[in-house]
């Protein structure tokens, strides 16, 4: 079976791109030698990078309080442990394990700028059959954009899944959309349902039944749901749940996996080998006729497209200036209920000066960071609406427009043109947790012996103005942070939407634009012996397609 699958692809490769051609031969890699790939994946901050590191039971990867990994690292069930750096460039080298963190993390690789294709690790592990990989995918849904675009890169070729979802806050769209988008490919998944310990004992169980039933669409009524907390206890029923499986059905979930991606790359070629193969079977002037058809439909689409692009743009400007606006509003309420705390001087209570000020000075700290996060979680609610909103409205609106164009070039060629499945629409990121670090320091005006020996009086002024200029800096400074942190929300968000919005163009009619290219190009040609080339082409593909199929159900089967 692994061999048939070889063969397919040695057959449909020539036509791929290469980063397409690049996903196959990986995938066509694992299956011929049985390696079993089981990707952790989620949202930024569910602890991947701490399962992966359970596992091995050593410290391979970095963790960290903030959404730290922006690579895909694999790990390799092996007797020895070293590491090596791949670039999508071609080159590679062996590295230290000390290394490690400074290629696949945020912080020593921000944004992949230094082109890292992937790390690989080889380490033993206690949990695991030799030759398994585990992936630890960048967490999506943080302010990384580029690490949502790496996690995406990962989930191309995965047999075995691990969703790592936290107890509280509980399972969110976003993650059962990674679910859906998962299981295009993956033979089986599971669900480990992390940081137990940050919720009350009796609260657990209606946790993991509310996971269960959100996660049961994407991922099937069977699916385990395993609670556990990485902090303070070891995943056995995890590792109980991977050994089993892959004893079992390893070998027939590589195949299964591996015929998925396979035919999801072939189908999308026979549309473009279609559409080339009708347009040059046709004489010229019904050629030259279709064409221009073709063409006007690309080009109507396009302009749908470029309306649903600028309504998101439009969408996020308008949340970009309420934002704004509220940022004015807030600060200066946030201002004035600070002048009504400070008074025209300090209180005559408590008698000393410095102990007064210091009360004050708390006062007001609590006040503005008490309003920020009142602003932020209410301003937040209301950009998260609006966004989903024009997000719904553009995506909903392509798709119907390029789902008919689909279906108008079809009827202008008179060809089927196989129904592609639309691509999972990504849930918008989840709003980000307020942070407002530290506050502005306070620096006593009278500090020496001498000062604090003058009058209380004279102090008590001294104090007083010393807190207005510090309250001038104090109160702005935490809805700054939250402004910041919503336009870094509101940038990810537009930015997912378009890049959904560029997916939804290539799942409908990149193919089409790809026939009309190659026509274009063998117009010059002798159209029999392109005919009949093509026709087999279509022939072999189409009976590819049936193949993959029976391989699918096949190792389902087993």
């Amino acid at each position: 079976m692994t061999a048939a699958l070889a063969n397919l692809a040695d057959l449909v490769r020539r036509y791929l791109p290469v980063e397409r051609a690049r996903v196959v031969d990986d995938a066509v890699s694992r299956a011929l030698s049985g390696q079993v790939r089981v990707l952790v994946l989620g949202e930024a901050k569910r602890g991947k990078s701490t399962l992966v590191n359970t596992l091995f039971a050593r410290d391979l990867l970095p963790t960290g309080a903030l959404p730290v990994t922006s690579v895909a690292t694999t790990v390799t069930v092996a007797s020895t442990v070293d590491a090596e750096v791949r670039y999508r460039d071609g080159r590679s080298r062996p590295i230290g394990l000390d290394e490690v963190a400074e290629l696949v993390s945020e912080r020593g690789n921000p944004g992949n700028v230094r082109q890292v294709d992937t790390v690989r690790i080889s380490a033993p592990s206690a949990c695991l059959p030799a030759g398994t990989e585990v992936v630890d995918s960048p967490g999506t849904g943080s302010v990384h954009q580029a690490n949502t675009e790496e996690a995406a890169r990962a989930r191309d070729s995965v047999d075995l899944a691990v969703l790592v979802v936290a107890a509280d806050p509980p399972v969110s769209q976003a993650e059962l959309t990674l679910a859906a988008e998962v299981m295009t490919t993956a033979a089986a998944a599971a669900v480990l349902v992390n940081k137990t310990d940050l919720v009350r004992p009796g609260d657990l169980a209606e946790i993991v039944a509310f996971t269960r039933a959100a996660v049961a669409g994407p991922l099937g009524s069977d699916v385990p749901v395993l609670p556990v907390s990485l902090r303070t206890g070891a995943p056995t029923e995890l590792v109980a749940w991977l050994g089993e499986r892959i004893a079992r059905c390893g070998e027939a979930d590589v195949v299964s996996s591996t015929a998925r991606a396979l035919r999801r790359e072939t189908t999308a070629v026979l549309d473009g080998l279609r559409i080339e193969y009708e347009l040059i079977r046709r004489s010229t002037e019904d050629s030259a006729g279709a064409v221009r058809a073709l063409r006007a439909i690309l080009d109507n689409a396009r302009v749908a497209e470029t309306a649903a692009v600028d309504h998101l743009h439009g969408a996020a400007r308008r949340a970009r200036a309420d934002l704004d606006a509220g940022h004015e509003r807030a600060v200066g309420a946030a201002r004035a209920a600070t002048r009504e705390v400070l008074g025209a001087a300090l209180p005559e209570q408590p008698a000393r000066p410095e102990t007064a000020a210091d009360l004050v000075r708390h006062r007001i700290g609590d006040l503005a960071a008490g309003r920020c996060a009142e602003w932020f979680n209410r301003l937040g609610a209301e950009l998260e609406t609006a966004m989903h909103a024009g997000a719904r409205q553009a995506l909903s609106g392509l798709t119907a427009d390029l789902a008919r164009s689909r279906q108008a070039a079809a009827e202008v060629l008179g060809i089927r043109l196989d129904e592609v499945p639309m691509p999972e629409t990504a849930a918008a990121p989840r709003l980000p947790v307020l942070e407002l670090g530290p506050e502005v320091v306070w620096r006593e005006l009278v500090t020496t012996a001498l000062a604090h020996r003058l009058p209380a009086a004279i102090r008590r002024k001294r104090l007083h103005r010393h807190l207005v200029d510090w309250a001038a800096n104090a109160v702005p400074r935490p809805f700054g942070r939250a402004r910041s942190a919503l336009q870094d929300w509101l940038q990810d968000n537009a930015c997912g939407t378009e890049r959904a919005l560029a997916e939804i163009w290539r799942a409908q009619l990149a193919a089409l634009e790809r026939g009309l290219a190659e026509a274009a190009r063998r117009e010059s040609a002798g159209p029999d012996v392109q005919l009949d080339e093509l026709g087999e082409q279509i022939s072999v593909l189409d009976q590819a397609v049936r193949e993959l199929d029976t391989t699918v159900l096949s190792a389902a089967a087993r």
